[in-house]
This record gives C-alpha cells, structure tokens and sequence, in this order.
C-alpha cells in the first residue's frame, strides 16, 4: 500500500503493549510527567466509552489509547457528557468499555447511532463516579481529538479552540466527510456538518486517515471559502493487536463470503445480498456471514428485512452483530474471501484485515476504498451495481484455484502495525 505517511500536504505553515487498568490516577500521572518535563496529553476517547461498539471508531480510539498508554503513560482520557455540556474524567463504567468491550458476557448487539448513544450518556451521568474535566489545559499541553462528531461539544470546543491567546495544542484525527457526500442524510443535519466542517479547521493540526479523506476536506474547505488548518495523512494500521498470523490458505469445503460492516445504507449490504441471492439462484454453494452492528433503525430494519426474506428461503446466510477480536478473527481464518461493497468510506480497515489473514477482497476501486486496496489479492467490481458485484464473487467462488492464488498475494501485502502508526501520531502531539 503505498500511502504517504507523516507529510504536511495542505493547510498554512505550522506493536503497543496492552493497555494496563484506567484508573483515577491518570491525572496525578499527568501532572508528574508534566513535573518531569514531559508533555501532558489529554485524550478524547468518548467514542469508545458509551457503548460495546466494534465498528471502525470505536475500535481505532481504543487503539490509539493502548498506543498512547503503551508510549505515554501519563495520558488522560476524557469523555464528552452532553447533559453537563463539559467533559468530563472516564466513570468506572467507560473506563470498562475503554478496556474491553466485552467485559460484560452475553451483552446485546448495540445499535450505532445517535439515540442510543445519548442513553448511554445519560446511563453514565445517572450512575455518578463522573468529576468534570474542563479543557483548561496548561502551555504545552496536547489536547487529542481521535473523532469529533455534531454534538453540543462543537460549540464548547469552538470557544476553546478559538480563545485568544491559546497555547495548547489541539490535534484531531479526522475520518470522512462522508454526511455531506451522502446524498441521503437529511437535509436539515448538512448545516451542523458543514459547522462541524468549520471547527475542523479550528485544530492546530488534522490527521487524515487517507489522501482520500485529506482531499475531500479541502475540497469542502474551499468551497465554503474556510481557512484550512494544516494536515498530515497517517493510513490507519491493522487494528488487531499482537504479531501478524501465519498464513493459513482458505479452507476447504463449500467456500463462505464474510462481510464486516455495519448495517448502514453506505455499506451496501443490499445490493451484496442481491448479488449473492443471484449465485445462489445460478446454483453456487457458499455461505455469507456478516458481521455488524445495527445504525439508524430505517437503514438497517431494510437489511433485516431482506436477510428474513433470504433465511426464509433457506440461504445460508448469517448476521452476527457484536463480536469479540478473537471471534472476529476466527470469521477471517474461516472465510474462503471478504467482500466490501461500502459505496464511501474515509479508509476501509476490513480491507487490511482481510490482508492480514490472507484473504482476497472484492470490492470497490474508487475513493478511499479504490486507494487502500489497490495491489494484489483484490478483485474490484462496480459495487453499485448486482450484476457486477456477482460476476466479481462468482470469478472467486467458481475457481478455487484462482482463490488460492490470491489469497496468497494478499497474504504477502506489506501492513502498517500501531508500531508503524506511533511515529506519525508522534509528530502531530
């Protein structure tokens, strides 16, 4: 993958260990490094504190806080409360998300989007063990922002941000722009994104997590005629932890199609499930398994609504929506091939997954997709369009040999680890 890396390409001139235990004494850490001449660095981590999420944010946030952890261990983590409109220190039920999603046994698939999120906030204020954390951060200081969404912390951060004065640093990881390219989203949310857009260029600095992502920012830059604040593009690493597993060739028997996503309109699943519904009408025998959380409930009852149709017929078709790292990684050493037929994306981390375990993809070739998979191991298709996403995933299903062949090729794929990923995160704090 041949991506740039740490390279201020716009704007004016300017394997981790694992995460030991959060616990209050972050802040006291903090304020010793600082003592020590070290930098402090206080991390918004809210996305992966609300709810057992392990779709793209919440898991790349939980990265980023073990790398932090692992590199900088007196970090303070923060978590945005919006009934208090503040920040605030991690109550001990985030800093258990923030660990481990999973802590909790048997817990229920949760849905990605804004209503349950705001639940889960006020679930957290309710249950107390919170202390209000303003960003009233001394010189020096870093405060990192690894999302930002349009919520009530846009204006709180504005004024932060944008304060007289002002001799902190604010770093932002930036993901997509993808509400304002949707033509979908509703149009009263455009002017909080195009807001969110704005505060965006607030920061001292922005990490973009493709040259995809970093030109579709400045784009929207010029167009609304805003400043831009200078940014770096840092892909994303494979998000597992530990060392890259031995190659295993797929396995064999009937061949099984794995797709990781949620189940949102932008990912696509209908029209994978159209072309999967026409293979299997051609006679193919193979199994799809995905692997996601639900979104906003109009998007995903439609996914639902056509898997009852497929499960009703007697297609060998599986949803599962909350699963661990270790069974995630099963489903990949289990799959014979992954599709990606997500129609936008700021990165796309099931494709490097697939990478790590050896497992072709058919996807997309345009955008962030088309610029993450590009190279070997890869069939790209027309992903809007049925026939062509099928004649991509029969060329595979129909020829093991052509399988083997390329799984092998993504198997050798060159990927970029959080030991790859700390050097450029480094430069920006």
């Amino acid at each position: 993958m041949e991506l740039p890396i740490n390279t201020v390409t716009r704007g004016p001139a300017p394997a981790p260990s694992a995460a030991g235990r959060i616990t209050g004494g972050g802040w006291m850490r903090c304020c010793a490094d600082r003592e020590r001449g070290g930098k402090m660095i206080v991390a918004d981590v809210t996305a992966a504190c609300l709810l057992p999420l392990q779709s793209g944010i919440p898991r790349t946030t939980r990265g980023v806080f073990r790398l932090l952890q692992a590199r900088r261990p007196g970090v303070e983590p923060v978590m945005w409360q919006p009934f208090l409109h503040s920040f605030t220190r991690l109550p001990p039920p985030a800093q258990r998300l923030l660990e481990d999603p999973f802590a909790s046994a048997g817990a229920r698939a949760p849905q990605d989007w804004t209503v349950p999120l705001l639940a889960a906030s006020f679930r957290h204020l309710a249950a107390g063990g919170w202390e209000r954390r303003p960003l009233d951060l001394p010189d020096g200081a870093v405060f990192l922002a690894t999302s930002l969404f349009p919520d009530n912390r846009m204006a709180y951060l504005a004024r932060r941000l944008r304060a007289p004065g002002r001799k902190w640093r604010a770093v932002l990881i930036f993901h997509d722009a993808i509400p304002l390219a949707d033509p979908h989203v509703p149009a009263p949310a455009r002017p909080f994104h195009r807001a969110l857009l704005r505060l965006v260029a607030a920061f001292d600095r922005v990490v973009c997590v493709s040259r995809a992502s970093e030109a579709e920012l400045h784009r929207l830059w010029e167009r609304d005629g805003v400043q831009p604040a200078a940014t770096v593009v840092a892909p994303w690493p494979v998000p597992f932890e530990g060392p890259r597993p031995a190659y295993r060739p797929p396995p064999q028997g009937r061949p099984v199609v794995l797709c990781v996503g949620r189940l949102k309109r932008v990912k696509n699943h209908r029209i994978l499930l159209e072309a999967c519904e026409r293979l299997w009408r051609e006679g193919l025998d193979f199994g799809l398994d995905l692997i996601g959380c639900g979104d906003v409930p109009y998007e995903s009852a439609d996914v639902f609504r056509a898997l009852r149709v497929l499960e009703a017929a007697g297609r060998p078709v599986r949803w599962r929506g909350h699963v661990p790292e270790a069974e995630l990684h099963q489903a990949y050493q289990e799959a014979s091939l992954t599709a990606f037929p997500s129609l936008m994306e700021g990165f796309g981390l099931p494709l490097v997954e697939s990478f790590w375990h050896g497992r072709p993809v058919v996807c997309g070739g345009s955008g962030a997709v088309g610029e993450v998979a590009r190279g070997p191991g890869v069939v790209e298709a027309d992903v809007a369009d049925a026939a062509s996403l099928a004649a991509a995933l029969r060329s595979l299903l129909a020829d093991p040999a052509r399988r083997q062949e390329l799984a092998r090729a993504a198997s050798a794929r060159p990927l970029r680890t959080w030991d790859d990923y700390w050097p450029d995160l480094e430069a920006c704090l």
